[in-house]
């Protein structure tokens, strides 16, 4: 429970696609179509300006706000950047988090929220959080992706694709394909960033 609890508070603090509501058919469906498409809910979004961003599990997936962070360890001066997307949803919303080491310009982490369906139909929220330096853990893991940040502008540009594991809720789940997400064709550009390295300088002052 605290893993999730970190892990919601953490994607909470950044921005991440959903589908139009589905037309309501006037034909008659038996009761198997009626359960099947149950099963099958998709989460709504009441805002339609939302951005493309990839493909999740071969679904176009785009979100309505985006921020950055980027930030230096002060251990081993290490800069990482936070990209993370939001799509906000008539009822809570969904978020794609990705970290990046931006000197050796790969990815170091992703962490999904999304809402699947439960095995009696009810959408809920699910947590995918996939670290590059554990992915031997994983054999179906991968992650691949990077980065090029504008420092005067202040905007970041790079891609990703990867594959990440649902380990909390994956006994809820109502679709075993929701297990795994793949995610590609992932790729974003002039997302602006903050640079906690600007505030030590203004300190320094």
């Amino acid at each position: 429970m605290r893993k999730i609890t970190s892990l919601s508070l953490l994607l909470f603090l950044f921005f991440a696609c959903g589908e139009s509501p589905k037309k309501i058919s006037n034909t008659e469906e038996t009761p198997k179509e009626i359960t099947e498409q149950k099963n099958e809910k998709q989460p709504t979004n009441n805002n339609s300006n939302t951005t493309y961003l990839c493909k999740l599990n071969g679904e176009d997936w785009g979100f309505t706000e985006a921020s950055g962070l980027v930030s230096r360890n002060s251990s081993t001066n290490v800069r990482t950047a936070t990209i993370g997307f939001r799509k906000k949803l008539d009822k809570g919303h969904e978020s794609i988090q990705l970290e990046y080491d931006v000197d050796a310009n790969t990815v170091t982490r992703v962490l999904l929220e999304l809402k699947r369906s439960d095995k009696d139909g009810n959408l809920f929220t699910n947590f995918y959080n996939q670290s590059a330096n554990q992915l031997d853990k994983n054999p179906e893991a991968s992650m691949s992706g990077s980065i090029t940040l504008s420092e005067d502008e202040r905007v970041a540009s790079g891609n990703a694709k990867f594959t990440v594991q649902n380990d909390f809720e994956k006994d809820k789940l109502a679709n075993a394909s929701d297990v795994l997400i793949t995610v590609t064709d992932l790729n974003f550009s002039d997302i602006n960033y903050s640079d906690t390295d600007d505030l030590k300088k203004l300190l320094k002052k």
